[in-house]
């Protein structure tokens, strides 16, 4: 018996020391698992219940910070980041997408100049948008050829029109977006044709890009705000298309109407753009003049806001997606910053209703006054400046002593002029005939559009405001420049006309308004000359009104006759 008992004593000794055995050799690396199986797992791969004792695992067996779970012999490697091939992203679009060179105390900035801050170093933008342009018009631009010549396989092409294909007023840039894509003349037709399908025939990538709104006092966008006019909803027509074609949609309407709901008027005024400053009770501190708000274009903060939006809508398309930066934040208040330098304009609008001119700027006619201004070489009376009506709708206009000019620094003139109101349609007409010339330099006449204008002065100044012209600047005494005009304080000549005009010759000049875009045309004999300006800013100083009229200064004369002036209507604005 007691030999049986220490037999089976023995047998369970050897037992559990194998056991022991067992459960050593599976705790050593690369030697606990048969076939290549892992452990706990039946050959098949079935999980076997019951291998595992609940509590069997040892806290601590595994020392903190362990990056190397796969053990020595099998280690684990870092995931290697995707390394990013160069790329380029096209931007073509409007106001709201290009950039700008304001003066304004919060200058006009478009989303396209601010995408980069969110991308990779790899993507370069190329923001070829321009100010003023529809689906449409862009096509005729410089621009378009580049974007044909320069887009290419692996790029992207972002579209952002809408704002001016609504301008049903204009036909150079109107588009419909009530047709549907297929029919020619739509807006949808527009993007498709020489947008969408010339990506796609580069290989590259276009993606549409709906209008921001414009902001408004109310939260109803249901109106132009909102790009719903009587010609159709252009937002839901680049929806529309999008579904169609199947092109990527950034819907920068839906979210930019949020956004200005959500913080009501006072909070969306702080994305745009405000043309003058003010000075604050304490007489030194310049704060904004909220009443010149542009509630079209945005400013540098806007520009962020849209730009960070419409990076983190491109993170969620395929390819471009890759590119924009990981955690991208929103801007804040803080990226609202005025213009460095500037300084709150000394200008009045001319109180034209208790206006009384001396005899050398008296006019009979309603709604014309005359006056003479700028680098007058003192005080214009005293200069011989002039600018009267000497007979029913006849006007003489000019300098008989050389005085007044146009240059680089500043301009002085005599001037008859009309004031417009800022959202007026309109076109003049006059014939003009020489009637003396003292052949000087920086002489010059015609047909003159601006945005500022003064009476009543006493001495020369600095005039260097904003303009357009009809008419001619004499670069010397031999031969003169057409279509001058002043941008930002500087002075462009325009294109070279020929001689010099001679006493007796007739000219016959005319500008017109369309909402954004204004015509100015020279013609003398069979000799004509044209320029469009779209968008030009004629509202940088005085932002209720604009001033037309009939300019000569230097040593020249003119009689301006047949004046034909009209309001043809009220512009649809930017």
């Amino acid at each position: 018996m007691k030999r049986r008992f220490a037999l089976i004593a023995l047998i369970l000794v050897i037992a559990m020391l194998a056991l022991s055995s067992c459960d050593l050799i599976a705790k050593i690396p690369g030697l606990g698992g048969q076939g290549g199986e892992d452990q706990g797992q039946t050959p098949g791969g079935n999980e076997t219940p019951g291998d595992e004792t609940p509590g069997d695992e040892t806290p601590g067996d595994e020392t903190p910070g362990d990056e190397n779970p796969g053990g020595e012999d099998n280690p684990i490697k870092p995931e290697e980041p995707e390394v990013l091939n160069p790329i380029k992203i096209y931007l073509v679009g409007d106001s709201t997408v290009c950039a700008f060179n304001d003066d304004y105390l919060y200058p006009r900035y478009g989303y396209g100049t601010q995408l980069a801050n969110y991308l990779a170093p790899e993507a370069e933008v190329v923001n070829l948008a321009l100010s003023g342009r529809s689906s449409k018009s862009f096509i005729t631009e410089a621009n378009y050829e580049t974007l044909k010549s320069s887009l290419k396989e692996g790029d992207y092409l972002i579209i952002g029109f809408g704002h001016n294909d609504e301008k049903s007023d204009d036909e150079e840039r109107f588009t419909d977006a009530q047709k549907d894509y297929t029919e020619e003349g739509s807006f949808g037709y527009y993007l498709n044709e020489y947008y969408i399908k010339l990506a796609e025939e580069k290989g590259a990538t276009p993606i549409l890009c709906t209008p921001i709104v414009r902001a408004k006092t109310s939260d109803d966008y249901s109106g132009s705000e909102g790009h719903v006019t009587s010609t159709g909803d252009y937002a839901q027509a680049i929806r529309d298309l999008g579904s169609a074609v199947g092109v990527s949609v950034v819907d920068l309407t839906a979210i930019t109407k949020a956004e200005y709901i959500s913080k009501g008027y006072d909070g969306a005024k702080l994305y745009h753009a405000v043309v003058m400053g003010q000075y604050d009770s304490d007489g030194t501190t310049v704060i904004p003049n909220w009443n010149s708000v542009d509630k079209t274009h945005l400013n540098i903060y806007g520009a962020k806001f849209v730009a960070y939006n419409l990076a983190s809508e491109l993170s969620n398309i395929d390819g471009i997606g890759k590119y924009v930066l990981d955690n991208i934040t929103a801007p804040t208040e803080a990226d609202l910053v005025p213009k460095e330098g500037y300084t709150v304009p000394d200008y009045l609008a001319p109180d034209l209703e208790n206006y009384t001119p001396g005899e050398q700027f008296a006019t009979t006619s309603d709604g014309w006054y005359g006056t003479a201004f700028g680098d007058t070489a003192g005080n214009p009376i005293d200069k011989g400046f002039f600018a009267k009506e000497t007979s029913d709708g006849v006007f003489s206009v000019g300098n008989e002593a050389s005085n007044g000019k146009f240059a680089s620094g500043a301009d002085g003139f005599a001037f008859a002029f009309r004031q417009i109101e800022a959202d007026q349609n309109f076109r003049i007409s006059v014939s003009a005939t020489v009637k003396s010339n003292a052949k000087t330099k920086q002489a010059g006449f015609g047909l003159m559009l601006r945005d500022d204008c003064f009476i009543n002065a006493k001495s020369k100044f600095s005039a260097n405001s904003n303009f357009v012209t009809a008419g001619f600047y004499c670069d010397n005494a031999e031969s003169c420049n057409a279509l001058f005009y002043r941008e930002n304080t500087t002075f462009k000549k325009g294109e070279s006309f020929g001689a010099m005009y001679e006493v007796g010759e007739v000219y016959t000049f005319s500008i017109e308004r369309v909402g954004q875009a204004v015509t100015v045309t020279v013609t003398f004999g069979d000799k004509t000359v044209s320029k469009v300006y779209t968008d030009f800013d004629f509202f940088a100083k005085d932002t209720e009104y604009m001033y037309v009229g009939m300019y000569a200064t230097r040593g020249t004369v003119v009689e301006f006759s047949n004046v034909q002036f009209e309001i043809t209507g009220t512009s649809q604005g930017a």
